[in-house]
């Protein structure tokens, strides 16, 4: 089987999973804000679920998973399978001990955390105390997902993907039974969401077990800190701490910035981003995950030329999904809210402001797509430097976006709080609010991928860029027929008044009547990518039939 079929392959697995996970996620978004809404409470349990969850990123799903892969993938296709245990059980050994000290780090300075994600809390010491509370609570989930990334790591080495992008789906489903049968029991119902997470990840961690087993790995405490593969990951992961979670850090800016706006800026941005990462998750990264055994081989046998086929394919498919993603998601941000969140403790004007900010973090979906895309590329290659430079640019670019876009602020008592109150006075060109921190964040994305795409040229000379550009021009004009349609849908219903059932008809009808657009103009105009897609779901097909 080519390696363009095993990432197609592995990508369709990896994305209807994930789809799974981001409906399970969606119904968690929706239960909480019916519960919690849009106020002191929520803002709390955001910014406290912030903090471990940027690590998490960074250290679980971010740089351990992509550090790993490469360095388990060389040794599984190069050495001895005794020698490839012996290289994973020293890496499984030196993370536990690293995420262990992390987790115990995290609770012991929840006080300084939260004044730093949220130094606009520092006002309201009700708030502030219930942050630093829910914040311990929360914080050792960082260990349990760093086992599962870790977990996640061994079984994406052996192209077992299926595990790994099922655990959300727990996590989810473990935080609505909190929101529903744990927080009633508590004073403060917010707190059973945080013991809902410490559920999640446990359940998450269980999972993984049984395939590691089945596969026959043969792991033990082995404390190697000189072993080759250690180094090797350590080496990979040092740089990818920063460069592979720069759109995390980014929310997290936001997160920062949002908590010295009027109160439920943190969740409008929170539940936006969650949106946004619904088709997100179930393409894109979907995809990258795929695709990085499949380049980790490829370079591993230095077969250049098959890897920049692999990517150009790669691309072609995500142009197809993300930028009309991009256009409906924009068009419809309304709809979406309003169907999604409009009830319970959620007002008509906190779906209004959520709907914004969705709007706003559109604009960067395809961005972020491509950029899930370019780094695993690069770190393939063995070339962590290009990414952590990339994101160090896009970092100050989402900073200076931002403290522009914001408008002004008021102080607050925490130093921070006073630094980013003069900054914004003398820096604020327009006064859009949390609206203009999701917009630096899209900003930063396109600022991340215009240098990854520019510096990947030269270390993949084989990958032509010029050939590419036909393809995200049928994928645009496809996608620009979409518009006139779900503009007339979205104008013929009141999205405030409207019963919920109608609501959700028409705005299933907008998706429909998008995505039949959008694939009519798109097989009219043709294209590699979608050959290959009517080749995937029809071989699909054949197999269901054939059942």
């Amino acid at each position: 089987m080519s390696e363009n079929r095993r990432i197609a392959r592995a990508a369709g697995l990896v994305g209807v999973l994930t789809f799974l996970s981001r409906i399970a996620g969606l119904a968690r978004d929706v239960v909480v804000g019916y519960y919690f809404g849009a106020g002191a409470a929520s803002d709390a349990f955001f910014v406290a679920f912030r903090a471990p969850n940027l690590l998490r990123r960074f250290v679980a799903e971010g740089a351990m998973s992509v550090a790993l892969i490469p360095v388990f993938t060389d040794y599984l296709t190069k050495r001895p399978r005794e020698k490839a245990d012996e290289a994973i059980s020293a890496v499984a050994t030196m993370m536990t001990v690293i995420v262990a000290l992390l987790t115990l780090a995290g609770v012991a300075s929840a006080w300084w955390l939260t004044r730093l994600f949220a130094p606009g809390f520092t006002d309201d010491p009700a708030k502030f105390e219930l942050t630093v509370t829910l914040t311990r609570i929360v914080f050792p989930y960082i260990f349990l997902v760093g086992m599962v990334a870790l977990a996640g790591g061994i079984l994406n080495s052996v192209r077992h993907f299926a595990a790994p992008a099922t655990s959300p789906v727990l996590l989810n489903l473990a935080m609505i039974a909190a929101a529903v049968f744990l927080s009633p029991y508590f004073a403060e119902p917010i707190v059973g969401q945080a013991y809902g997470v410490l559920i999640g990840g446990v359940l998450q961690l269980l999972l993984q077990i049984p395939p590691i087993m089945r596969h026959g790995f043969r792991l033990r405490p082995l404390w190697a800190p000189g072993h080759d593969a250690v180094q090797r990951s350590l080496r990979l992961m040092a740089p990818m701490i920063f460069g592979a979670a720069v759109y995390q850090i980014n929310v997290v800016i936001g997160t920062i910035f949002a908590s010295m706006l009027p109160g439920g800026s943190v969740s409008y941005l929170w539940y936006s981003g969650r949106v946004f990462e619904f088709p997100l998750g179930i393409f894109s990264v979907a995809l990258g995950t795929a695709a990085l055994p499949s380049f980790s081989s490829q370079v591993s046998r230095k077969a250049f030329d098959e890897m920049a086929h692999s990517m150009s394919f790669s691309i072609r498919l995500t142009n197809l999904i993300s930028v009309p993603a991009t256009i409906g998601i924009a068009v419809l941000a309304l709809p979406i809210t309003s169907v999604l969140f409009f009830r319970g403790a959620y007002s008509f004007e906190d779906c209004s402001q959520t709907a914004a900010a969705l709007a706003a973090y559109a604009v960067g979906l395809w961005s972020v797509s491509m950029v899930r895309l370019f780094a695993p590329a690069f770190y393939a290659l063995g070339d962590t430097q290009m990414p952590v430079k990339a994101a160090a640019i896009a970092f100050v670019a989402n900073l200076i976006v931002s403290l522009a876009l914001m408008g002004p602020v008021d102080s607050g008592a925490s130093a921070v709080g006073q630094l980013i109150a003069w900054t914004t006075a003398a820096t604020a060109i327009a006064d859009l609010r949390h609206v203009g921190l999701a917009l630096a964040t899209s900003v930063a994305a396109t600022t991340n991928l215009l240098f990854l795409v520019l510096w990947l040229r030269g270390r993949l000379p084989q990958l032509r860029l010029a050939p590419l550009m036909p393809s995200f021009l049928r994928s645009s004009v496809a996608s620009l027929a979409m518009i006139p349609p779900l503009l007339f849908i979205q104008s013929s219903v009141n999205w405030e008044t409207a019963p919920l059932s109608l609501r959700a008809m028409a705005l299933s009808t907008a998706v429909a009547v998008g995505m039949g657009t959008f694939a009519a103009v798109a097989l009219l105009l043709g294209g590699e990518e979608v050959a290959a897609m009517r080749r995937i779901l029809t071989e699909r097909l054949a197999r269901m039939r054939s059942r």
